[in-house]
């Protein structure tokens, strides 16, 4: 499963690109968008080692995100989203938590390749409760076509977020 992150780039992108010809060269003016969700399969041992065994948390929230897509005069487009969750999760064992996601990305194309997007993405995921406590995060090189790859080269990493590829492991939005 890929982070809940790339995907919803994909999704942004997409509705930016479609929608974003008429501003090529100048760009246009950042979008927000709020986003509720609910935290999917959840977080257990499975995919993070720092989960306590039969412990499996789910979270739900709020998402901003704010996107801007710019295209210059040479055709090169970047795109730039940052996006924040937070709000509270509970396991199953009844305990509660806060938690707290950021991440900000910043790609561009090349004339060679205009459909590939190369640039630095930063990602941060706390959870803070009584049974236990995570901070995972990374900056990476990445590199995307926002449809059929998204490739992760770590600059910097802690805890265990995610792998190469962007499948979740301890920072699962």
């Amino acid at each position: 499963m890929i982070k809940r992150s790339a995907v919803l780039a994909a999704v942004l992108v997409a509705a930016c690109l479609a929608a974003g010809q008429a501003s090529a060269g100048l760009g246009g003016p950042p979008t927000a968008s709020t986003v509720s969700f609910v935290g999917g399969a959840g977080l257990s041992n499975a995919t993070c080692s720092f989960v306590p065994a039969g412990t499996t948390i789910s979270w739900t929230g709020p998402e901003t995100a704010s996107t801007i897509v710019r295209t210059d005069a040479s055709g090169i487009t970047t795109i730039a989203i940052v996006s924040h969750a937070s709000g509270t999760a509970t396991d199953n064992h009844g305990n509660s938590y806060a938690f707290n996601y950021s991440n900000a990305f910043r790609v561009s194309n090349s004339p060679g390749d205009p459909s590939t997007f190369n640039g630095t993405m930063t990602d941060h995921f706390s959870l803070a409760g009584p049974a236990l406590q995570l901070s995972n995060g990374f900056i990476a090189n990445l590199t995307t076509d926002f449809s059929t790859f998204f490739s992760f080269d770590f600059i910097n990493s802690r805890g265990d977020p995610i792998d190469s590829s962007g499948n979740a492991h301890c920072d699962p939005l």
